[in-house]
């Protein structure tokens, strides 16, 4: 498991990795695989990109894992790809990100844009108003999704009054938010990763009385980390989209929210959380149907199981392309928490989507 544990990433890195940590629990707990028990090896990548690459080779070279469970930006994901083809490894990717590729060694565990940005624009534009202002982070997720949503919004009228991007980690927002009350959008579409640089943002949208009541924020990033991070004053009213609240309301979701609380006290839930949980049950399952061990016996069989217990509400599996399945939801936030609001359907994810066609629906 690779995970940023220190540095400005960690507080995320780490409730990642509760989450995967929480399913080898399970799973030895009801016996291990094989009747063996599962190990965890974890590294830290201190939230440097660089430090990725030492950190495959030493899971993959000194400990002799079977498979990798990790990342979080998709630099991060990048930057191991190669690594995980050198040493004939698999990569079990845990978040949401932006498509776009395909990979026979990389299993993704998020979702891909089709599966939840397509319902969350139509929503926007039939309760929020179509004149839409975008704000992220500057690099491949929040670039590649801003194009997406061009073309699908131009399908449903919307107009895409700015779109700003800012360095990973910026705080300064001054200039954007001084353009935001100029323009005066219906909503703002905000793909900002990172603790520090969202946070920043809520704070300086409503110190400019940019309030969620006239302009609201319909976020892709905000998870409940994030929420933390600021009053309530300045996130209720704001919305949200993912694959998984801590607000879901089924008995699978109870016993995960206990488990996690079990394993940390962890008090935040988020779909990369999620991601990385379903991922360590799905390996363990594919591992459980072979009768060899190592990344390619694992490979052949990853695609043929079925995880029920996922926190979602929907059973976890791959399909051929690697791709796993997801519902979505659309949420916003009261009291420091996110209520959910609507439930979007469960669709197929589309890895090479761009927001030109409408995607199908499995329920």
């Amino acid at each position: 498991m690779l995970f940023s544990l220190s540095g400005p990433d960690a507080q995320t890195g780490q409730s990642i990795l509760d989450g995967a940590l929480l399913a080898v629990s399970e799973v030895n707990d009801r016996g291990g695989v094989g009747g063996r028990p599962v190990e965890a090896v974890v590294v830290d990548d201190r939230s440097e990109v660089s430090a990725l690459t030492r950190g495959v080779g030493e899971l993959c070279e000194t400990h002799a894992v079977d498979l990798v469970v990790g990342g979080y930006t998709s630099a991060s994901r990048v930057a191991m790809i190669p690594l995980i083809h050198q040493f004939r490894s698999l990569l079990m990717y845990p978040t949401y990100f932006e498509g776009e590729e395909n990979d026979s060694r990389v299993y993704y565990c998020g979702a891909a844009p089709n599966q939840y940005i397509a319902d969350y624009l139509r929503w926007i534009a039939g309760h929020l108003g179509r004149r839409v202002y975008i704000v992220g982070s500057d690099y491949i997720y929040p670039r590649i999704l801003t194009e997406a949503i061009r073309r699908l919004g131009a399908q449903l009228d919307i107009e895409i009054v700015a779109s700003r991007f800012v360095p990973l980690g910026e705080t300064r927002f001054g200039a954007i938010v001084a353009d935001l009350s100029e323009r005066q959008p219906d909503v703002v579409l905000c793909n900002l990763v990172g603790v520090h640089s969202t946070s920043s943002f809520y704070q300086q949208f409503a110190a400019a009385g940019l309030t969620a009541d006239r302009v609201p924020i319909a976020a892709t990033v905000t998870t409940e980390i994030d929420l933390a991070h600021m009053p309530t004053s300045i996130s209720d009213g704001h919305y949200m989209v993912g694959t998984y609240f801590s607000a879901l309301d089924s008995p699978i979701n109870a016993a995960y929210r206990g488990g996690l609380s079990a394993v940390r006290g962890q008090r935040w839930a988020h779909p990369a959380q999620v991601g990385a949980y379903n991922a360590v049950h799905a390996a363990c399952l594919a591992a459980d149907q072979i009768d060899l061990t190592g990344a390619d016996s694992l490979n052949a069989a990853m695609t043929g199981v079925r995880f029920d217990g996922n926190p979602e509400g929907a059973p976890f599996y791959f399909r051929s392309d690697h791709y796993s399945v997801h519902p979505s939801y659309l949420v916003q936030a009261r009291d420091g928490a996110y209520v959910i609001l609507e439930e979007f359907g469960t669709r197929v994810p589309e890895p090479w989507w761009s927001g030109s066609s409408p995607s199908a629906a499995i329920r």
